[in-house]
């Protein structure tokens, strides 16, 4: 119990590790809304299980919110990233303030909860919100990224977004607005994927939360963040098939974007700097051919302390702030981590002089490419003013 204890961090304690009517317990249903939501569903004819009418099955609400909310909370922050007059010295603060991180706690924590109940209650989760392709599909899979070490190999993780995401149905053309423009009506599926109000950025705040798992815990990924930057940038090039239509249907029938298109898993697989050479799962394998034990010696299962999950969330500045106005320091993938003396002048895994480092020399290379440039409007100018005496 005390082990439990430290896990939840007194999150939801009670739920998750219960007394004696959580041994009696023998489903659990997450309901992924507000319960002022899903009680505001019952008007309209929806709303959501009666535990009277399930034997020894517990509901609890997790408060995730929907796509309105998510859309408002990115335009706030694409602002924020993005505007040159933006306050630095309140950074930190206008970032908490889009409540675009606290939206993907929220998720990252609902995640970690059915894997808990999962992993260490031995129950069934039913997991569900209004349509079941939006939070549900997120917390799906998420779940099953911290339950299983396949999911975190680049096979497995494809495998994770083609089962949870696009089999399942989530409506990649009307939730990216993929070849609408702003005020354009209609779409391929008859849904009206040119309703602005459908528009929201699902799918990115699914890549943002696994960015952080991959970020705070890097060798347990066969893959790098250079990978969820690389994929992120993908759901919107429309370069790809693999995440356009709303449907399967669409895709093979409809469209046929697998005949026609290239395929992202494969253009992905032929980066090798998109792998972690430090992954565990390479030295897990060579142990567990010698006939040793899993090397963390949890089966592949990934379940961190719960508030140290949620208190290491951090900005994904890489994607975010991508296109800012003003320098930031990139989040650098672990295979950066100065491990083999790379540079003799710097303490092993001095990260943060690495940083410093490089940042050094793009200031350098930026100031140059200044310099070059001023000389060119220099011999414009000199140009212009002999033609004008001319």
């Amino acid at each position: 119990i005390g082990f439990l204890k430290m896990l939840t961090g007194g999150i939801n304690e009670i739920d998750l590790i219960g007394g004696d009517a959580g041994r009696r317990c023998m489903v659990k249903i997450m309901d992924l809304r507000p319960k002022s939501a899903a009680i505001g569903n019952r008007t309209a004819g929806y709303g959501y299980e009666n535990t009277s009418h399930y034997k020894n099955m517990t509901l609890s609400f997790h408060g995730i919110g929907n796509i309105h909310a998510v859309r408002d909370s990115y335009q706030k922050l694409s602002h924020l990233c993005t505007s040159p007059a933006t306050n630095d010295v309140q950074w930190g603060q206008l970032v908490e303030e889009t409540k675009w991180l606290y939206h993907i706690r929220l998720i990252l924590s609902s995640s970690w909860q059915a894997a808990f109940h999962v992993r260490y209650n031995r129950l069934p989760v039913v997991v569900h919100c209004s349509h079941g392709w939006d939070r549900t599909s997120q917390v799906c899979a998420l779940s099953q990224l911290l339950l299983d070490s396949y999911y975190r190999t680049r096979v497995g993780f494809s495998c994770l977004i083609e089962k949870e995401f696009l089999a399942l149905g989530h409506p990649f053309h009307t939730r990216c607005g993929h070849g609408e423009g702003r005020g354009d009506v209609g779409s391929s599926s008859g849904q009206g994927g040119g309703d602005n109000g459908q528009i929201s950025p699902i799918f990115i705040q699914f890549v943002d939360c696994v960015f952080q798992i991959v970020n705070q815990y890097p060798d347990y990924f066969e893959f790098n963040t250079k990978y969820l930057l690389l994929l992120s940038e993908h759901v919107y090039s429309c370069r790809f098939g693999t995440l356009l239509c709303d449907s399967e249907r669409e895709r093979e029938t409809v469209a046929s974007i697998r005949q026609r298109t290239p395929c992202l898993w494969e253009y992905l697989d032929s980066f090798p700097d998109l792998i972690n050479p430090y992954y565990l799962g390479n030295k897990k394998s060579k142990e567990q051919n010698d006939g040793d034990e899993d090397v963390d010696g949890s089966g592949g299962t990934l379940m961190m302390p719960l508030p140290t999950l949620l208190r290491n969330v951090t900005l994904w500045v890489d994607r975010h702030c991508m296109h800012g106005p003003k320098p930031t320091l990139r989040c650098l993938p672990a295979d950066v981590l100065v491990r083999d003396n790379e540079h003799p002048l710097l303490e092993k895994n001095d990260l943060n002089g690495y940083i410093l480092e490089n940042a050094l020399a793009e200031a350098s290379k930026w100031k140059k490419i200044a310099e070059e440039k001023e000389e060119e409007l220099q011999l414009l100018k000199t140009a212009s003013v002999k033609t004008s005496d001319e």
